[in-house]
């Protein structure tokens, strides 16, 4: 399926497809409504029909006696008992509707694009604006309940209705039948046409102002430290009332054009409105007829008028529910960029080891290549340092490895099973990670230490904080494990987030072990116990380094000194400090103990 670019907007048949698509899962709760629909159709125009014909009985006695009273009478009880069904029927309806209906499918369609955007590249997530991500799906869902109401309570119930009184009309005076038609039909198309027209483009304009607006908004309050450490509130009031400026103004246009276009839809019903009446008048003078089929025809307009100007007003609502589902329905239209081949299996790793075979990758829509015939022997057990300048390809070596990104060409195996032929998950199960920048849920630390894991043992969890020296600071909180960590982790200072992630690690105990300078934001004392727990984690593993402190990584089995994609020297840390010029030795020096870029 063909990728939508930001030129290439979503149709309103797509989004109708895409709204339809949960719907139908449930066909026997639609056909129910549709049914139920039917039948207040039917008691609604029943109840205008008996009106007239307690008008009649009335206008035909001269006078009161007992036998018109009970006629009178009679009429009378059946308009107020189908009044009364009615209501029933119509309150059920929409309870029915909302419960079996309208509910289940915007909680399907919330969780399908949360599945969706879950599973969608790195890259895609690394372009793509998270606080916008959220804005788009929370409105589009909240867009989709709009669009079903208005065509399940406005579109499908007028219509209905509509042909019951078409169909009885026709029955009656073809000539009634014939202009209530032409009118119907010319008011609904008149609202489509100017709400296509002169509506949709605004409403799409309102809907992008609304995500920036969201964006904004969560841009600013998740990086609320920056903000207050650099005194920029007064900045950052000043730049989101712009943005909120723009979208009021995109907003003001939208209901100036709501409003022009309620006033072309009034000015078109009282024209139907006065064809109508005329035309019934013109017949009761012909003695085709009655005072009561005058009052019959004046229900029904006031009957059918009302669901008419609903009508005028869900169009509109449904083009703009369209255009707040757009971005949804584009996110359902993109196909997931790394998917599993239909027949993948699971990885089994035993040893561990990693083959990278003439590989060649580039990062998408960047023209420079990254790896050009890469290839590396990973043994099984191997302790392998990463070392180089920012940009050389360390981190890009590592998310290869995860299967964030395709090669090119080349392949990649770990114990001989091509990572391309595997499911992701298996292959991601089996790679324990440990961040620079550890990023932890804002839930519990048992959540977040457990995360690695498919169940929660508290003694596992326990031995795993101890080992990660993280268990002494738990036990002072006072939820302790318990304890909510805050926005990604924010309640927890940098060393702590980091033992937690160690922790994490620990427990998940996978057979491969990538560490991101796991000790960097450590102070001393805690880094000795740190890099004590780190020789047990990594024992029995293999496991990768990426070094930017190059004092960490002495004891490395290998050390790979990566420019420009390329690996240029490696070793042993006795062996490369002893090269003459060489580029391990010239960075050791001149770190002296400090750092280097990532």
């Amino acid at each position: 399926m063909k990728k939508l670019s930001p030129k290439n907007t979503t149709t309103f048949s797509q989004v109708g497809a895409f709204v339809w698509k949960y719907y139908k899962r449930r066909p026997w709760a639609v056909f129910t409504v549709i049914l139920l629909l039917l039948i207040q159709a039917i008691t609604e125009l029943s109840i205008a029909y008996y009106m007239g014909e307690m008008t009649d009985a009335i206008a035909e006695t001269s006078r009161a006696n007992t036998e018109a009273f009970w006629i009178v009478a009679h009429y009378l009880f059946l308009v107020a008992l189908l009044g009364t069904i009615f209501h029933i029927i119509n309150k059920g309806t929409h309870s029915f509707y909302d419960w079996y209906v309208k509910c289940p499918a915007m909680r399907d369609c919330t969780v399908d694009v949360f599945k969706t955007v879950q599973r969608f590249s790195l890259d895609w997530h690394s372009n793509s604006f998270s606080g916008a991500v959220v804005t788009k799906i929370k409105r589009g869902s909240n867009a989709l309940e709009k669009f079903g109401d208005s065509f399940y309570n406005h579109f499908v119930r007028t219509f209905i209705l509509m042909v019951a009184i078409i169909v009885f009309l026709f029955t009656k005076w073809s000539e009634m039948g014939i202009l209530f038609t032409l009118g119907s039909i010319t008011y609904i198309g008149f609202s489509i046409w100017v709400t296509r027209k002169f509506i949709n483009e605004s409403s799409r304009d309102f809907a992008q102002a609304d995500t920036h607006l969201g964006a904004q908004l969560a841009d600013s309050v998740t990086g609320n430290m920056t903000v207050k450490s650099f005194a920029k509130e007064t900045y950052e009031d000043k730049k989101f009332s712009r943005i909120a400026q723009n979208w009021m103004d995109k907003l003001f246009n939208v209901y100036l054009r709501f409003n022009a276009t309620g006033i072309a839809q009034n000015l078109l019903m009282t024209v139907i409105k006065i064809s109508l009446f005329g035309l019934v008048i013109w017949l009761w003078s012909k003695g085709q007829a009655s005072v009561g089929d005058f009052v019959f025809v004046v229900g029904v307009y006031g009957l059918l008028s009302g669901y008419l100007r609903h009508i005028g007003d869900q169009i509109r609502e449904v083009q703009r529910a369209a255009n707040d589902m757009e971005e949804l329905v584009e996110y359902s239209l993109t196909p997931i960029q790394i998917q599993d081949k239909e027949n993948a299996k699971r990885i089994h790793v035993k040893g561990g080891g990693i083959t990278l075979d003439k590989i060649t990758f580039g990062y998408p829509n960047q023209k420079k290549t990254v790896f050009k015939n890469l290839s590396l022997k990973i043994a099984p057990g191997e302790k392998i340092a990463l070392v180089g300048h920012s940009g050389s390809g360390k981190s890009t070596l590592i998310k290869l490895i995860q299967r964030f990104y395709e090669v090119q060409k080349g392949v990649i195996t770990i114990d001989q099973q091509d990572i391309s032929e595997i499911t992701q998950k298996s292959l991601r199960e089996s790679i324990s990670l440990v961040p620079q920048d550890p990023i932890l849920f804002h839930r519990s630390l048992e959540d977040n230490i457990s995360y690695g894991v498919s169940r929660k043992d508290t003694k596992l969890i326990t031995e795993a904080s101890k080992k990660a020296h993280a268990h002494e600071f738990i036990q002072k909180l006072d939820q302790k494990y318990k304890t909510l960590v805050g926005e990604r982790g924010i309640k927890l200072s940098g060393g702590e987030r980091q033992r937690v992630a160690i922790a994490r690690a620990l427990l998940a105990d996978a057979p491969i072990l990538i560490l991101d300078e796991a000790t960097s934001s450590l102070d001393s004392q805690s880094e000795s116990y740190i890099q004590e727990a780190l020789k047990v984690l990594m024992e029995g593993k293999t496991t990768l380094v990426i070094a930017h402190r190059l004092s960490t990584i002495k004891h490395a089995d290998r050390i790979l000194v990566f420019d420009n994609g390329r690996i240029i020297e490696e070793g042993s840390h006795k062996e490369l400090v002893k090269k003459p010029n060489g580029h391990y030795r010239a960075l050791y020096e001149m770190q002296a103990g400090g750092f280097i870029g990532d």
